[in-house]
Order: C-alpha cells, then structure tokens, then sequence
C-alpha cells in the first residue's frame, strides 16, 4: 500500500457513470489485482474505496469507473482531464486462480470493474461475462465483440429482459460447460444473494461493497458477519468465498 499522485488524461462518460483515466509516475506502486481497490480523494474528509477497472504497470495507467451517487462520487464525477488527487494502494484481496475451470463474471451496475478487469486479465478459457442493470442508463458500453458477454436489464431496454440470474441461467442453456463453473461477482448484495439462492452448488466468490472509513481495518467500519466471526472488509476482503458469508444456504428459484 502506498500514497500515490494521480493524473487524470481522460473521462469518458455514460449518464451518471464514468471511466477515468489517471496516470501515475510511481509504476512500481501498479501492483493491484482484480477485486482490489484505491483510497482515492474525493472532495471530502474521509477517501473513497474505489475498485480498480484496469491498469498497466508499464505505462503508469490506472482505470476506474464512478457511478454518480454521493458527494464524493460526484466530485470524482465532474473531475476534468488535467486534474490531479491522492490515492492511497492497491489494497484487499483478489480472486482466486481459477486455473483450467470455466468462469462466469458476473457484474451488476457499478459492480462490473472487478470483472471487466478479470476479463481483460484471464488466462483462463472458456470465460462469459454478464453484467446487469436496472435500465440501459446502468450499463457502460465496456466489452467488445471479442469478449463473450450478455447484457441483462430489469426493464429491457438493453440486452436481455431480467435479472442476472436469468442471464446465467441462460449462458448455462446453450454452453453446458458453464454448469459447473467458478462464480465471481461483484455488485449489490441483494443481486450476490439471488445468484447464491439460485446456484447454491457452485464455488462463489463475491467482492463486496461496503462503506469504507480507513481502507486499511483500523476504523471497523466495514466489518461483515461471516461463519468464521467478524471480518474487515477492506483487509480480510473485499473478496470472500459466499460459503463464508453463509448465504448458500437457500435453495434453486
């Protein structure tokens, strides 16, 4: 973990989201995995924990996405190429080495950086993204042709009709060597639990999203239940097997 300078070079904006590009000088600080994130300045008196879309060490590039919600993502919303903050990195865990398992990457709203990172990264074949939204305001145009994904939306407007679950589901349908696959997600807790409910039987691993005071477990502000006693997030996490978290418990919808 180290406290880095960031310069902003480019924004590329979809509704209320944002892709920002920084750059940094300090490249031997670009250690982070998939599921990690940065501590960035945002406008107010704590950091904000923002998870890490793409970076490349060699050129001193660090992506992320900001979807408009509060006052500190508005402020890193609005940031203008040429801008400069702090951030404070890479910090968390990641995901496991899937080694020779299909995957699926599932990623909801503004849960998707973790994935599309994992996806930009895999070694792994075969892989199928799915990323889901509520409308198609939710959905960063993200992933090219050449990267198998499916888009989900709640109300249509965009891909596939329904949840992310209906989505899987539908992946499983047509390729059956998804059946048993390695499940990464990352997105709102009621989306992670739905997929737990509906495929109880399939190793999960979530990164999940909490509200973060330090980022590095000092402040306990974003500690979750799990089978084993209280854990940090920001430390012991954000990556965590459902099986920990005791949401496998459900049964197929």
């Amino acid at each position: 973990m180290k406290q880095l300078k960031l310069f902003l070079k480019d924004k590329r904006t979809w509704y209320d989201t944002a892709v920002l590009e920084f750059l940094t000088e300090e490249k031997d600080a670009l250690t982070a995995k998939p599921g990690m994130f940065f501590m960035l300045e945002a406008g107010t008196l704590l950091k904000k924990p923002i998870s890490v879309l793409d970076v490349d060490s060699r050129s001193g590039m660090l992506k992320f996405l900001i979807r408009r919600i509060g006052k500190g993502t508005s402020f890193l919303y609005d940031l203008k190429p040429g801008a400069e903050l702090t951030a404070v990195g890479p910090s968390g865990n990641s995901f496991p080495n899937p080694g020779a398992r299909p995957v699926l990457l599932v990623g909801g709203g503004s849960g998707i950086p973790p994935m599309f990172f994992l996806s930009r990264n895999s070694s792994t074949k075969p892989f199928h993204v799915v990323y889901g939204g509520r409308s198609r305001e939710d959905i960063m145009p993200l992933f090219g042709k050449s990267v198998p994904h499916r888009i989900t939306t709640d109300d249509g407007s965009l891909g596939l009709k329904g949840t992310v679950v209906k989505g899987v589901r539908k992946i499983m349908k047509e390729n059956p060597e998804f059946k048993n696959a390695l499940l990464f997600s990352c997105g709102p807790e009621p989306m992670v639990q739905a997929l737990t409910r509906a495929f109880p039987y399939l190793d999960h691993f979530t990164s999940l999203e909490r509200y973060m005071g330090c980022g590095f477990g000092v402040c306990l502000g974003c500690v979750v239940q799990t089978v084993n006693g209280m854990k940090r997030v920001c430390v012991d996490g954000p990556v965590f097997n459902t099986k920990d978290l005791g949401w496998n418990n459900g049964h197929e919808d």
